[in-house]
């Protein structure tokens, strides 16, 4: 994991070191520039296979090809040994080497025999062309600009902005920040002639001009699954031990962010799994789990991961999550951040901060479980109109519904009333996004709830919390490798039908019985979803209390020019008050709108 920086035509030493020393986070390890007459090249880097220098970036080929990359290739072994074969000779363990030289092989067609994360630049000066890609899922971000007869591109935005006349809001700012969910599968950033590089597109850019094309749909990638259920647990199981097996491919020491539910608890049992075996390059120092304490809030879920790690016989670090030691740095997140974000991120940021202070740079989480397997209380609900004439199956959903929530003030389903008016709209928009952003016409092929699935997946939440959890971690130089997003595994799951994602009372069906005989039964058979959150109102209430005062009092705040700050006030005056109207899911709402105003002060005010 590193981060990345190119311009065309080439910028001078001083001035490009500036813009990628604001990377330096993602790649603690080392920097370097390369640059020709033609264009400068930057990388900083994490150094996870193959840490020696030779291994460094920018890498060359014969003087012709130049790359600068962000990510890991999973199956590099595996594209090696087929590279061999042809004739070529490596120099370093690097799977970096054998990305280019599989772009020297086979061309921009290298991308489709790639498992893996990436975002990477390549420069033939030969032909004086760039190439640009991103994965598959978008898990790496990749940015770009056009500016004063600059091409840029980067890792992260604040690499850009040094190249810009001025650093102003998106022209369309207002309605992307309304649902923050809603522009990361687009290519709108929050700033003003800055882009985001879509997910699963190759990119050239031929004298300044961009063409950007995809070159992988899950539209397209149907694939023929067994019929009966039984059957395709163990196909399942199959591959997320493959995925996990290749993702534990590390020369440094990796862990997993285990919360105790059941996905990252999946994960950590597959992990267990794959590491008593040991070889194929997969990292001898596996054993580490780390889980984030919120004791006496109902956010706390340590006790379940201390269940799994025990049952597992694995290494825990609990993590206290304290939000009054990252006080002093709230208002840096948003710059490190760069985006609004509803869910406080402290949590996220000390957890991952905490693996690398105990040596641990590459994590397996378990993200992706709730978008393509069906996690999410709303997402269950998608399920009512493929059951409608099915009194057994809508049963069913209706009960899976009920028992998602916790018994809590804090966690409250909807009526009959609001859940039809919220099915009714939310068909309409999710119809929208998917035609637009896939141009295809094959969207009926899929019932309803993998409808859905493909709008969380594609378009709103997926893209969102890839890139949260993109930032959380490398603000602390951790790599987060991620196997429910293998491709093979997202081509799975929209080829099996909602019957297999929801059954007997359970949402995530498939994922669970393909973990029941590793995991304790109170794990798998936990029907309550909670989520990776703090507990926002206790926070606001207590330890951000007087820092929150202290800045709706400031002029900053008063004279914000993209909140309503008087409205805003009152809204945090009541949270903090206790007013017990207030559910969870009210306070993010108010907290996202706060951060609008953070992420002001970040890049508009402070400069």
């Amino acid at each position: 994991m590193c981060g990345i920086l190119g311009t065309i035509p080439p910028t001078s030493s001083k001035r490009f070191q500036t813009a990628l020393d604001t990377l330096r986070h993602r790649g603690p390890d080392s920097g370097d520039i390369w640059q020709n007459e033609q264009i400068s090249l930057g990388h900083r880097r994490l150094s996870i296979l193959d840490i020696s220098d030779l291994a460094a970036q920018p890498m060359h080929y014969k003087n012709r090809y130049h790359i600068t990359f962000n990510g890991e290739i999973y199956n590099f072994l595996e594209i090696k040994e087929t590279l061999e074969n042809l004739g070529f000779r490596f120099k370093t363990l690097s799977d970096t080497e054998v990305l280019l030289y599989s772009f020297v092989q086979w061309g921009e067609e290298c991308v489709n025999k790639l498992n893996g994360m990436w975002a990477f630049g390549i420069w033939d000066s030969h032909e004086r062309k760039l190439f640009l890609s991103r994965d598959r899922m978008g898990e790496k971000p990749l940015f770009y600009s056009f500016n004063n007869g600059k091409f840029i591109f980067a890792s992260e935005q604040k690499a850009i902005l040094p190249f810009l006349k001025k650093v102003e809001p998106s022209k369309n700012f207002t309605n992307l920040i309304k649902n923050p969910y809603l522009y990361e599968g687009t290519e709108n950033t929050l700033f003003n002639n800055v882009y985001r590089f879509p997910a699963a597109s190759n990119g050239w850019l031929i004298d300044s001009q961009l063409t950007i094309n995809k070159y992988w749909s899950v539209f397209d990638n149907k694939i023929n699954v067994p019929n009966s259920y039984a059957e395709q647990i163990n196909f399942f199981s199959e591959l997320l031990e493959d995925s996990i097996s290749i993702r534990m491919r590390s020369d440094v020491p990796i862990g997993t962010a285990l919360s105790g539910g059941v996905d990252s608890s999946t994960i950590a049992a597959y992990v267990s799994k794959n590491g008593n075996k040991g070889g194929n390059r997969i990292s001898a120092n596996w054993q580490n789990a780390f889980t984030a304490c919120f004791p006496g809030s109902i956010m706390d879920e340590s006790s379940s991961a201390r269940c799994i790690s025990e049952h597992l016989n694995i290494n825990l670090n609990e993590i206290l999550i304290d939000p009054s030691q990252s006080i002093k740095d709230i208002e840096n997140y948003p710059y490190m951040l760069e985006e609004i974000h509803e869910v406080n991120p402290i949590p996220h940021i000390q957890l991952y901060r905490r693996m690398r202070e105990n040596g641990v740079l590459v994590t397996l989480d378990g993200h992706g479980g709730d978008e393509l397997f069906a996690g999410y209380e709303s997402s269950i609900l998608h399920a009512i109109p493929d059951n409608i004439l099915n009194f057994s199956g809508l049963k069913n959903v209706l009960r899976t519904y009920k028992d998602i929530h916790p018994d809590s003030k804090q966690f409250q389903g909807m009526g009959i009333f609001k859940i039809i008016l919220y099915l009714f709209k939310s068909e309409f928009d999710q119809r929208k996004r998917i035609k637009n952003s896939f141009q295809c016409k094959s969207y009926d092929q899929y019932d309803h709830l993998n409808r859905h699935l493909l709008d969380l997946s594609f378009c709103t939440v997926m893209p969102t919390l890839l890139r949260n959890y993109d930032r959380y971690s490398m603000m602390s130089g951790v790599e987060i490798r991620i196997p429910f997003l293998d491709h093979r595994i997202i081509e799975f799951a929209f080829s099996i039908g909602q019957q297999s994602k929801i059954k007997d009372g359970y949402s995530k069906s498939i994922l669970r019985d393909s973990s029941r005989k590793m995991l304790p039964k109170d794990i798998i058979d936990n029907k309550s979803k909670i989520g990776f959150a703090p507990p926002i109102i206790d926070w606001v209430q207590g330890p951000l209390k007087e820092y929150i005062l202290d800045e709706i009092d400031s002029s900053s705040f008063r004279n914000s020019s993209l909140i309503n700050s008087n409205k805003l006030k009152t809204q945090l005056f009541k949270v903090i008050n206790n007013n017990q109207s207030m559910k969870l899911y009210d306070v993010e709402r108010i907290w996202k709108t706060f951060n609008i105003f953070l992420w002001e002060k970040a890049f508009l005010i402070r400069k």
